[in-house]
């Protein structure tokens, strides 16, 4: 009850005693709380239960109230203050599943990530913390956790005087063990699940019989160098699939228009090393890993994740460009049964970063490709957001880095004279064609640092404007 919380304060405690069959009283003063003074016992009317009577401070009054709702609402008698009794709830209230184990009531829940400082067990009102198991099925937004309600668990103890916290004790790893699987126990109530492959084995270690995940994947789908979390596709299941490895974004972007299920005969799915050693996931062909070949000069140049492309070689355009895909037959196998190879229209080489200083650009001799084509593709392969205070917006940067990425398309792909024209067009299109009134005409003519600008207003003559 945490009576000596009370020490140093004028306390009065009344109590019938089943024992003498009668009630007995006793004051305890403020001052008498330590030290050898004796207190009296007395006689008194109450017939049941205990009651204490607390010399209260002004400045506790105030928050009284908010603080008894609190201590009444998983408490597992009724509580009255003025007269009136306080709301109740089950603080397994919404769980998916409740278990019954040692005194203690288990449910089980999905859908929070504070698994450290949220109250995870009840001692009949005092909710603590505690560091309890949990279990994230690998597709699912939030993981499997469980509350504890004690009903009647001595050995489970809080640590005075503050119990905040739980004693580490032997129950209490008995206790997580059995949340363990109690969740195990719940996820194999849902019929389907999907579980790594490392926690089905858990599950099986304590008894949980489940079967293996359901046999489905994401469609592989590009990442972008900006990319949180990576690409996610549909939903594939029941159609012949093979794996594709996460790659660098550059290389995923290159490759991305090749590996469709027309080049590859089969779905291409992203692989996730969780599921490894399913049987359905282990029998799938998979690929190795992604590469690009080209020739430059007389050299030949191989890119792929790690690989970096020398200072010395210019970005331009290249006789080929080559993208290779080893497929190896399952997760069994060592040697590719087949190494894949298609030409490639345009490679992007960020060489591991983001800035467009260090970043090659090559593209096939005779492919047809426009520069904002070509821009698009550098932004996707090399743009990242610099969350450094001092770099500005992701807007800004993103805005900066788009046209510069069209500026490099442009140089490389048209003529000097129609690239800088183009170069001088997206600028005027960004910086001024905005400022242009619906329904008006700006003609602007600039040489040797002399400006002329002519703005027609409707059938009016122009208005002539020399800078």
């Amino acid at each position: 009850m945490g009576v000596f919380s009370l020490a140093g304060r004028t306390v009065t405690v009344r109590s019938f005693s089943r024992v003498a069959d009668e009630g007995w009283a006793m004051t305890i003063p403020a001052d008498a709380w330590e030290g050898t003074q004796p207190l009296a016992v007395e006689s008194c009317r109450i017939r049941a239960g205990t009651e204490i009577i607390i010399a209260m401070p002004k400045e506790w009054l105030c928050n009284l109230r908010a603080q008894v709702e609190a201590a009444a609402r998983h408490f597992p008698l009724p509580i009255h203050f003025h007269g009136e009794l306080l709301p109740r709830e089950d603080f397994l209230e919404g769980a998916h599943r409740v278990e019954e184990w040692n005194g203690c009531r288990i449910g089980i829940f999905r859908g929070s990530y504070d698994l450290v400082n949220e109250p995870r067990i009840n001692f009949h009102g005092v909710k603590v913390a505690c560091r309890l198991p949990s279990v994230k099925e690998v597709d699912a937004s939030y993981p499997w956790t469980a509350r504890i309600d004690i009903v009647d668990a001595p050995s489970l103890q809080l640590v005075l005087p503050a119990r905040k916290e739980v004693v580490d004790n032997a129950a209490l790893g008995a206790l997580r063990a059995a949340v363990q699987t109690a969740i195990y126990r719940t996820i194999g109530s849902e019929g389907s699940h999907r579980l790594s492959f490392q926690n089905w084995q858990r599950a099986a270690d304590l008894g949980i019989e489940l079967p293996e995940a359901s046999a489905w994947l994401y469609e592989w789908r590009p990442c972008t160098a900006d990319d949180r979390g990576g690409a996610e596709g549909a939903r594939i299941e029941a159609v012949p699939m093979i794996l594709v490895p996460d790659h660098d974004a550059d290389i995923e972007q290159c490759a991305a228009p090749l590996l469709t299920e027309d080049r590859l005969g089969l779905r291409a799915v992203r692989a996730e090393d969780a599921f490894s050693g399913y049987t359905w996931y282990d029998g799938l062909p998979r690929v190795t890993g992604l590469s690009f070949a080209t020739e430059i000069d007389g050299r030949q140049i191989h890119y792929a994740d790690g690989d970096v492309i020398f200072p010395d070689i210019l970005s331009g355009r290249v006789p080929m460009i080559t993208l290779e895909v080893p497929v190896v037959r399952c997760a069994a196998s060592d040697e590719p049964i087949v190494t894949l190879c298609f030409p490639v229209d345009m490679l992007v080489c960020a060489n591991g970063g983001t800035s467009l200083d260090e970043t090659h650009v090559f593209v096939r001799e005779g492919a047809s490709i426009a520069p904002a084509a070509l821009a698009q593709k550098i932004e996707d392969c090399c743009f990242a957001y610099d969350e450094d205070c001092i770099s500005d917006s992701w807007r800004t940067q993103q805005r900066d880095f788009e046209r510069d990425a069209r500026k490099f398309a442009n140089e490389l792909l048209l003529g000097a004279d129609e690239a800088l024209a183009e170069n001088i067009r997206a600028v005027f299109a960004e910086e001024v064609q905005w400022m242009i009134p619906i329904g008006r005409r700006l003609t602007l003519e600039a040489h040797q640092g002399d400006v002329r600008v002519a703005l027609t207003a409707n059938d009016a003559d122009p208005e002539i404007t020399t800078a």
